[in-house]
């Protein structure tokens, strides 16, 4: 089941990252995963959090430019070779990981171009998928 994931576009310059943070955390929201992409003019912030509406809300009000869209949240196994059991999936079938990155209790939000083929994909190899409930009580 995908969750959804908050990409938040910010200008380049110093404090702005630190706002987000500020503003989600003034509404009792739990940013439980995050990556950064930079560029020199802008970032793009990407997050999971515990309360979605509730972020995008506070964040378009403070004028944010903020997309919501599925990734994938999967316990993919702490032992080596975990991780390129999932992606190994993600390439025999075809599919590109266009980004991932670690949450809380090493479970990797997949950003993919197929998310219904990509949880298949992932039940297939064994390595369950988080569920909103699941994520909400982490």
């Amino acid at each position: 089941m995908a969750v959804t994931q908050l990409s938040v576009f910010l200008d380049n310059t110093a404090g702005r990252l630190a706002e987000v943070t500020r503003i989600l955390g003034g509404q009792d929201i739990n940013i439980r995963g995050f990556s950064v992409a930079d560029t020199a003019d802008f970032g793009i912030l990407r997050l999971i959090v515990n309360k979605e509406a509730e972020a995008v809300a506070a964040l378009r009000d403070a004028k944010f430019t903020v997309h919501e869209g599925p990734v994938i949240l999967a316990r993919v196994p702490d032992v080596p070779g975990g991780l390129a059991r999932a992606l190994a999936g993600f390439a025999q079938h075809g599919l590109n990981v266009e980004y991932a990155y670690a949450i809380v209790q090493s479970i990797i939000a997949f950003g993919v171009e197929n998310v219904t083929a990509s949880e298949a994909i992932l039940r297939e190899e064994q390595i369950p998928l988080v569920t909103v409930p699941e994520l909400e009580g982490m």
